[in-house]
């Protein structure tokens, strides 16, 4: 199962009893095994009352047994029910939330940050593909063209020797299209990038098919010999930048859209709303919002204006079953998902914290 389909699962899941959503940061560069369950207990401190013993000892019997410590950050959501467990490639600040609904909006975050692509290093001769999947390498493949040679000699002899050394190389550069193409096709992923030297990428991208290259969000300077790991951190580096152009871009429309009155809402009220009817196709949360809201238990509906009626009343609705929301981006959140709207996560953006911290791209 995908971290897109965890997280949609989570979203939707509804459950008699309370959820308890924890986070923790198991990046042991830094810290032993014992902060990490000093911090869990710290973080308890406060809602260990309300939560069953029998879970809060699966918890600790998970981190003690089961638990491989490889990873940088975890994520778990416990109930009577539920156990799902989420290792994740970067360290997260350690949380702990009782509620009824899971504590999504940090995974999603995560998620965002280490979106699924292909990454494809290429020379005039081979080809290594990866596929990279929160923020780790979990397929790869390779193709080895024909063996290409130089002609050390001088004269016309040469010249036709080393123009049908380039016949091949582009011959090699086709046949290396044409496995990057089945490679991205069973992955169902459509973002890459691309390494090698800057001649060869200049002719990889002549051979590509045209939606390849359309898939193409950036390229990095490597040797085709370079190390596995050394080319998974030059691809981040070029996603996560790909990913903060997309980001500005998407703010801007969005803000550009709501201020012509278009498929556009800025601000925590207006895109709540537009997300409350279904509207919104693409949420814009700034990583930095807090916000608080209240949400009616009868209706659904959610309002971050204070309420015109009374104490506790729903104002669309009138049943007196609103209750207050600490962390308005995680409602928010789950609304995109369980509406089918996208959710993207900002990071750095003066734009979207200056329009209110929330905006949303609409379907109509």
């Amino acid at each position: 199962m995908t971290a897109n389909s965890v997280l949609q699962e989570l979203a939707a899941y509804r459950s008699v009893n309370n959820i308890l959503s924890i986070y923790l940061d198991t990046d042991l560069r830094s810290k032993s095994k014992e902060a990490v369950r000093l911090m869990l207990r710290d973080r308890l401190r406060g809602i260990e009352q309300h939560v069953p013993a029998g879970l809060l000892q699966r918890l600790a019997d998970y981190l003690d047994f089961e638990f491989d410590w490889r990873p940088r950050g975890l994520a778990l959501f416990v109930s009577e029910e539920l156990w799902q467990v989420m290792p994740l490639p970067v360290a997260v600040p350690a949380q702990a939330v009782w509620a009824a609904q899971a504590y999504v909006r940090p995974l999603s975050d995560v998620i965002d940050r280490f979106g699924a692509y292909n990454v494809a290093l290429i020379d005039r001769q081979s080809l290594r593909v990866f596929a990279v999947r929160m923020g780790e390498i979990q397929a790869q493949t390779e193709a080895l063209g024909e063996a290409l040679k130089r002609h050390r000699q001088g004269g016309w002899s040469a010249q036709i020797y080393q123009r049908r050394q380039d016949n091949l190389a582009i011959h090699n550069l086709r046949q290396a299209a044409e496995a990057l193409e089945a490679f991205t096709e069973q992955a169902g992923v459509h973002r890459l990038v691309l390494g090698g030297s800057p001649d060869v990428l200049v002719q990889f991208r002549e051979v590509l098919p045209r939606h390849l290259q359309e898939q193409i969000v950036g390229e990095f300077v490597a040797d085709i010999s370079a190390s596995t790991h050394k080319a998974l951190q030059l691809s981040l580096d070029v996603a996560q930048q790909a990913d903060l152009a997309q980001e500005q871009a998407l703010v801007q429309e969005a803000i550009t859209a709501a201020n012509k009155g278009g498929q556009g809402v800025i601000g925590m009220a207006d895109t709540v709303y537009a997300l409350h009817q279904g509207r919104a196709r693409l949420l814009l949360v700034s990583d930095t919002f807090h916000g608080q809201a209240q949400v009616c238990g009868h209706c659904g509906s959610v309002s971050v204006e204070a309420a015109a009626t009374s104490p506790g009343e729903c104002p669309l609705c009138g049943h007196d079953a609103v209750v207050a929301v600490d962390d308005v981006a995680n409602l928010a959140v789950r609304k995109a998902l369980e509406t089918g709207a996208t959710v993207n996560i900002v990071r750095n953006n003066a734009e979207l914290d200056e329009a209110g911290g929330m905006a949303a791209l609409l379907r109509y």
